[in-house]
Formats: structure tokens, sequence, C-alpha cells
């Protein structure tokens, strides 16, 4: 369905890494992300489920560390190790969580984050005007909450105060509507937050 090109695009023009930098990966799935980001990162993934995690230790353990977990529960209690992410990854996961989860998960991900780090989320969007199509494949979706882009805007700044969002449609080959939700970590190493 594109998925191949999806990332190689979303690594160029929204994750932007240049080597060298942290990334946490939230709901990592088998850590194909990996191939599409620079071989020098410092890469953690996780995820809830048993079968992924194990599929991306034996594909991508020389490349990366995987966690089987709940990403409330990793950030939790991993938080020294994690305090100093460049890029926080979030893909396809906050549409599966209610408005509480979600949030816990976006203000956890804030604190991991190094000053002026980055949360790049990439979700399924209702649009006002949308094809019955496209709207019937998101309502399909397993995610039981897809969200417009004013409901994320709404969620996102319950933990952000930087954030941007971009509508895309025709990232894949079929007619789905996604968003992209960039939110930047404005807080120094002193503030509190």
């Amino acid at each position: 369905m594109g998925g191949r090109n999806a990332r190689k695009w979303l690594a160029k023009v929204f994750w932007k890494l240049k080597g060298g930098e942290a990334v946490v990966d939230i709901g990592c799935g088998p850590g194909t992300v990996l191939k599409y980001l620079p071989p020098d990162v410092d890469y953690v993934g996780v995820d809830i489920s048993e079968n992924y995690i194990r599929a991306a230790r034996k594909r991508f353990s020389a490349k990366g560390t995987f966690f089987l977990s709940t990403a409330v529960d990793f950030l939790t209690h991993n938080r020294t190790r994690l305090n100093c992410a460049d890029l926080v990854l979030c893909n396809g996961v906050l549409h599966h969580l209610s408005d509480h989860e979600a949030i816990e998960v976006l203000k956890l991900s804030k604190r991991i984050m190094k000053p002026y780090g980055r949360l790049v989320c990439l979700e399924a969007v209702y649009l006002t005007r949308q094809t019955r199509l496209s709207r019937w494949i998101v309502g399909a979706d397993r995610g039981r909450y897809v969200r417009s882009e004013q409901e994320w805007k709404n969620l996102i700044s319950q933990a952000f105060d930087s954030y941007s969002t971009n509508i895309l449609t025709g990232l894949i080959r079929i007619p789905y509507t996604h968003i992209v939700i960039e939110c930047v970590n404005e807080r120094s190493f002193n503030s509190k937050g």
C-alpha cells in the first residue's frame, strides 16, 4: 500500500535526523522504522506485542534496544535512562487510546525529551470534507479513537504549548487520511515539566 515510500518521505520531511540522536519509538511494532533512520541513532523501541518485540529483537538487535511494555509503564519506570530523547516517535498509537490514556503518553513523552526535543506522531484523522470511501476506510481502522484535526489539537494542547499539525492525503495508495502532529519541548533543563 506504499508504506515503504511513506516512511522514507516521513523520515526526510518530518523526522529529519542527521545521526547520533537519541530516539524513542512508542509502539515500535517489529522495528521496521529503523530501516529509515540513520545507522548511528541511539534507538529504543517499546511495544505491548510480544510477537512484535520478538521480531524486532531478532531482526534489529544490533541497531536498537526493544522493550515489551506499555508506553506508560515503560516511560514511568525508565525515565532516568530516557530523559534526553531528541525525537520521540509515536506512529499509529494514539488513535488506539482514550483521551486520558493519550494525554498520559503525551505528558510522559514530553518529560523524556531534551529541551527542544521533538515528538512526531502519525495518526488517522477524520476530515470535515472527506469522501465516503475514505471516511469508511478510516472508520474501519482497529483504533477506536480516531479524531478530527480539531480534536487532535485539543488533545495535544493539554500536554504541549508548541505544536503543529499537517493533514496528509495520498500518503499511501488507498484513500486514507493521516495527520502528522509535531510537538516541541520548549522547557529548559532548569524548568519543571
